[in-house]
């Protein structure tokens, strides 16, 4: 089995089964980072567990499933349809994520996606330009200092 598809792999059993430690464990554990929509710079590895509780707490039954994959040389394109409970309501959205390996593990991860329906729910007094114009992270996504 390539680096590749060991990714794949427990990228997608993460999807199914998502877990705080199985996000922390797809992370090269001296280097890996992410940054997902709104956040104003990379995680390090030793943030991204954390991160994952507060995403699950705030996207309730969040999972996602992989929908196509492609890979170039070590950096992996990953759409994904995603699904969970924001604000009492569910929601499908589609992120892609952009993963340069170390082995098998992520060494940097981007992921794209459409936050503002997610926003829309967790900000539900907002208008739709102040979503729209909303910096950092999803309210409750990462803790305030």
């Amino acid at each position: 089995m390539s680096d590749v598809e060991r990714f794949l792999e427990k990228f997608a059993s993460f999807g199914s089964e998502p877990d705080p430690e199985k996000y922390e464990d797809l992370f090269d554990p001296d280097e890996g980072t992410v940054l997902h929509p709104g956040m104003l710079a990379p995680l390090p590895r030793n943030e991204v567990r954390e991160y994952m509780a507060n995403f699950l707490a705030t996207i309730e039954g969040f999972r996602f499933e992989i929908l196509s994959s492609a890979d170039q040389d070590g950096t992996v394109f990953v759409e994904a349809g995603n699904r969970g409970t924001v604000g009492g309501e569910q929601l499908e959205w589609g992120t892609v994520y952009c993963v340069t390996l170390k082995g098998s593990r992520v060494l940097r991860g981007r992921a794209y996606a459409d936050r503002i329906p997610i926003l829309a729910r967790l900000l539900p007094t907002a208008t739709l330009a102040e979503i729209a114009g909303t910096a950092g992270p999803a309210p409750g996504l990462i803790k305030e200092s």
